[in-house]
């Protein structure tokens, strides 16, 4: 998802359950809180301005975080790696962050409209109790936001690679970051409702409570004067506020104010100001106006205050305990994850116990047949492996009795030849020929030797007599054989080798063997008049050290009909299985005898001019 479409999402939810909660407070509270006249509209006015206000405010913010991850965002809509892996854990964060700003700004917001910018017909107690109730909804309102503004950042996160995503997981759980984030979240999801209901329901039974108190405090006002002016004939206004002289003393000290005015009644009473209500009590041509405080009575009462925290308690202890239950459940199934592939689920033990939860249960299952697909690849495995040893056995066992058919008239034949071809009596053409037998005939032991190293080397039977040679004698004697290989080629070989080349510590015959396969193999396919073979020596510690220094030689191979990847196939039958099948088997088993050795043969894609193979080694120890 690109940032401008994702901002876009998650302010138009913002600006969603701004207005959706405008509209609720401007409608709920006055009816619910028993507000009319001047007050109710007075109080709805201010919430849906604050509200509205706050809500665009977020919006503002929430574009701002989702535009500080733009570049993020984008590489992952695009598919551009590496991908940003101190910024993915603050997008997975973002959407709390989001959420929690909505519910602050709005916080504030009605708080300020409550108290410094509070309306004089509002009375402090009925603005307490309007902030305190528009709190509580905007916090409850912020769980389905949080919701929906979460599930477009997960559609976000599914774009991040596996391996990057368990990298992050793997250092999240190892730094505790996510040790009780389920529990806590899930422990706010239970509270945040249950304390919109009780505070809610408490707010409202003492807004009821307060009205009938203060139509109680009016009547009683009303009556008292009624029945002080009542009490003789009709009196005349300088004889009223006689009378009432007592009375006010006696209403003063209950809250009351009183006020007689001559004249003729006119109108409604004065206008009511920061809560003071205000009543007309008709006097003949006289009037009486008594002024009071609406209700002196809290917006909750203690019996209602001890109702909420009882909730509130009753409610955080079903969340810590259902948290807990959750994250039993998660840790169970993390385990069977990390049971996956060990012996005792291979071995058709049960990887997770039931769950509880209908999610992490539906989890379990997947694992339990995950773990059922992995015991039926494992045994199947377990047979491939079973049957390939049983057919390379009987492989090496074929070729050792062939060969040793093979060898056996084959070393007469070359036998036979060589006699024929000193007697002083055959003739030129005849010892050509007979040259030419001897050559094919020694390829042809070659690979003999070649095929029984191989059984060898696979049944695990080949052992080495290492001895301390130099380099150079082994370099002789491989290119005499390499050079005997392939004496069909003018090819002329060249040593570039340094003059402080340790001792190597190798099985003589073996090693010179497997260096003249390379180099009879780079020989008969050069297309150029000379070879070259380059020598490497890893430089000697100015201290006296145990160390074994790396020799690494480049055997080059002056052709364009093999490239670089073709080599590597030529070496590596796993992964190319099948390609060029003949020119491969001696190849194969140079580098086995190598590996014997302690050493490893790549490809270097080039040296100075062309491909190589290289032909690493240590020497002996302290050279």
């Amino acid at each position: 998802m690109r940032p401008m479409r994702l901002g876009a999402r998650v302010v138009g939810w913002q600006l969603l359950f701004t207005g959706i909660t405008a509209l609720v407070l401007y409608l709920v509270p006055p009816f619910l809180l028993l507000l009319t006249g001047p007050v109710g509209h007075a109080a709805a006015f201010s919430l849906t301005v604050a509200v509205a206000v706050a809500g665009s405010l977020s919006a503002a913010q929430g574009w701002a975080i989702v535009w500080a991850r733009r570049v993020l965002l984008e590489n992952l809509a695009s598919g551009i790696r590496p991908v940003d892996q101190l910024a993915l854990p603050k997008l997975n964060d973002d959407p709390w962050l989001i959420a929690n700003a909505w519910v602050l700004f709005g916080t504030v917001a009605v708080g300020l409209s409550m108290t410094a910018a509070r309306a004089d017909v509002i009375p402090p107690l009925t603005a307490l109790t309007l902030g305190i109730f528009a709190s509580v909804l905007i916090a409850a309102a912020s769980l389905p936001l949080l919701m929906l503004v979460r599930r477009d950042f997960v559609r976000v996160m599914e774009r991040v690679p596996p391996d990057i995503m368990g990298d992050i997981i793997d250092a999240q759980v190892r730094s505790g970051r996510l040790r009780g984030r389920t529990s806590r979240r899930l422990l706010a999801a239970i509270v945040t409702p249950v304390a919109f209901l009780a505070i809610g329901s408490a707010l409202i039974a003492g807004a009821h409570v307060r009205a009938v108190h203060e139509t109680s405090r009016a009547l009683t006002a009303r009556e008292v004067v009624q029945a002080t002016l009542a009490a003789g004939p009709r009196p005349s206004s300088d004889a009223a506020l006689d009378r009432l002289g007592p009375t006010q003393e006696s209403l003063a000290h209950a809250g009351y104010r009183t006020r007689i005015e001559a004249g003729p009644v006119s109108g409604p009473p004065s206008a009511s100001r920061q809560g003071l209500v205000t009543l007309l009590v008709p006097l003949g041509q006289d009037s009486v106006e008594i002024g009071f405080f609406g209700s002196t009575a809290w917006p909750v009462s203690t019996g209602a205050l001890g109702l909420v925290l009882a909730a509130l308690l009753v409610a955080g202890y079903v969340g810590v305990a259902l948290a807990g239950l959750l994250s039993r459940d998660l840790r169970m199934a993390n385990h069977g994850v990390l049971m996956l592939g060990t012996d005792a689920a291979l071995e058709g033990t049960r990887v997770m116990r039931p769950a509880r939860f209908r999610a992490v249960a539906e989890l379990g299952s997947a694992i339990e047949l995950l773990a059922s697909r992995f015991r039926l690849f494992a045994q199947a495995q377990e047979r491939s492996i079973d049957a390939r040893e049983s057919a390379t056995r009987a492989r090496g066992r074929f070729f050792a009795s062939v060969s040793h058919d093979l060898k056996s008239p084959l070393n007469a034949i070359l036998g036979f030849a060589e006699i024929t071809r000193r007697d002083p009596y055959t003739s030129d053409a005849q010892r050509e020929s007979l040259a030419l037998i001897l050559q094919r005939g020694r390829e042809l032991l070659a690979l003999i030797e070649t095929i029984l190293d191989a059984a060898r080397i696979e049944a695990g039977q080949l052992t080495l007599e290492r001895s301390d040679e130099r380099l150079d004698d082994i370099l002789e004697l491989a290119i005499a054989k390499a050079t005997d290989l392939s004496n069909d080629s003018n090819t002329l070989i060249v040593v570039d080798s340094p003059d402080d080349v340790p001792l190597l510590s190798v099985d003589r015959f073996r090693f010179s063997q497997a260096l003249a396969t390379f180099i009879g193999h780079a020989r008969r396919t050069s297309e150029r008049d000379t070879l070259r073979v380059l020598v490497e020596v890893e430089r000697k510690s100015e201290r006296p050290t145990l160390a074994r220094r790396k020799v690494t030689l480049f055997v080059e191979i002056p052709s364009v009909r093999f490239s670089a990847q073709e080599l590597e196939a030529m070496l590596s039958p796993e992964t190319h299985p099948g390609q060029h099948r003949g020119l491969s088997v001696a190849l194969r088993l140079a580098k086995s005898i190598v590996e014997l050795h302690g050493g490893q043969v790549t490809i270097a894609g080039r040296t100075v001019r062309e491909p190589a193979f290289a032909i690493q080694i240590r020497a002996r120890a302290g050279q």
